[in-house]
């Protein structure tokens, strides 16, 4: 049956009006050339280890130090200093804890020091419990400081979800989504999986919907690669050390640092064991002016006997400390590597960093140690409730009462 004239031009409204939709679409939307105009750059809050407004997933077995080191971090990014020697931006930090007795956490900051701009939110506070991820009144999240550091100790605690069931923890995941588009930067501690030390614990969907996953865990060297520890009988071996750096994944660049365990202090940077290596491509490059990376890369796997990918890492590793990395637009955009003439050793660097995480104290003339309260002007509507032991006044609760 031919179309009547009526239904062709029906057919051609209809065409119109979704080529018009398409095109309202269309003008909402973000060219490539746009995207490619901004002035931003990646930043980090903990320089190579956290970056600034993301969701980063600290994993590591039970026990193996977690809160003691997120902890660490916490404070000197509270007081923007160095956190072993990687330098930090000065942010305020909650704390979210849903984990630990208050002993415990007296004990570990009396050894850590002092710090003014990090509080602590526990699960029983008595005159405000943080809410669960997944309840109703979660939003409270969104009343804190713009910017803020949110560590949740631990990510399993801090929901009433099955971590194994996707649907569940991408709800969990979206919600931090959330938090981070606000500007907030989101610390997730976590366990690892049963059967591996090498990978988050629960469902994959927590992997893909962060943006940066670091793992804390006991490593020994065999042959340059780390071998992670999964044999309890063998974490007592001189050589093991604490690998904390990128694991599964991550969308910005891979990095890592060495660390021991100093039961009166906390973690310690340790001596890279690759340190040796980085030298001796140093050495290499050193006889010429500069190298492109490939080259680079290349040279030192025929010289060394290093797997080229393998290389690649190092190179990265390297920047910075031994060498330089940059684009040069008059070969093409190619990255070159460009040897420094001068540089600071592990040895150097591992010392300064020591004097410089010493935790300061005070005393009386009792010899009594005195750590200060924390105290920051920027969280006035917090103060009163989360740092306080004095009754509560009315309108210190105000910012409360329209999200719970």
């Amino acid at each position: 049956m031919e179309a009547t004239n009526f239904d062709v031009g029906d057919e051609l409204l209809k065409l119109d009006a979704e080529h018009k939709k398409g095109s309202d679409i269309l003008s909402s939307l973000e060219r490539w050339d746009y995207i490619q105009s901004l002035d931003i750059k990646i930043e980090w809050i903990v320089d190579r280890l956290i970056p600034k407004e993301s969701i980063t997933l600290v994993f590591g077995k039970g026990g193996i130090g977690k809160t003691w080191l997120s902890m660490d971090i916490a404070r000197c990014i509270g007081e923007g200093i160095p956190y072993l020697g990687l330098t930090t931006i000065k942010t305020p930090v909650i704390f979210v804890d849903f984990e630990n007795p208050l002993a415990v956490l007296n004990t570990r900051t009396q050894k850590l020091g002092d710090s003014q701009n990090v509080y602590f939110w526990r699960a029983n506070n008595e005159r405000l419990k943080p809410s669960k991820l997944d309840s109703a009144d979660w939003e409270i999240y969104k009343s804190l400081p713009k910017g803020a550091v949110l560590i949740f100790d631990t990510l399993r605690a801090s929901h009433r979800q099955d971590e194994n069931k996707s649907d569940g923890m991408a709800l969990i995941m979206e919600r931090m989504k959330e938090l981070r588009d606000m500007g907030f930067t989101i610390i997730l501690l976590h366990h690892t999986a049963k059967n591996s030390d090498r990978i988050a614990k629960g469902s994959t969907a927590i992997v893909d919907l962060a943006d940066h996953i670091i793992g804390l865990t006991m490593v020994k060297k065999n042959r340059g690669e780390d071998v992670v520890i999964e044999d309890e009988d063998s974490e007592d071996d001189k050589d093991v050390v604490y690998r904390f750096g990128v694991r599964e994944k991550t969308r910005f660049d891979p990095y890592h640092i060495y660390l021991t365990l100093n039961p009166d202090r906390g973690f310690e940077l340790a001596p890279d064991p690759q340190e040796d290596t980085l030298k001796d491509m140093h050495r290499i490059l050193a006889e010429h002016d500069m190298m492109t990376k490939t080259v680079f890369a290349e040279t030192c796997n025929k010289k060394l006997g290093i797997a080229v990918n393998r290389v690649r890492k190092m190179i990265d590793m390297g920047h910075g400390r031994y060498w330089d990395i940059e684009k040069r637009k008059d070969q093409k955009n190619a990255q070159v590597v460009i040897p420094k003439s001068q540089f600071y050793s592990f040895t150097d660097i591992y010392s300064a960093v020591k004097l410089k995480n010493c935790p300061e104290t005070t005393v009386k003339q009792d010899n009594e140690k005195t750590f200060k309260t924390p105290v920051n002007i920027e969280f006035d509507s917090f103060t009163t409730p989360l740092c306080k032991t004095e009754k509560q006044e009315e309108n210190s609760l105000n910012i409360m009462e329209g999200v719970i």
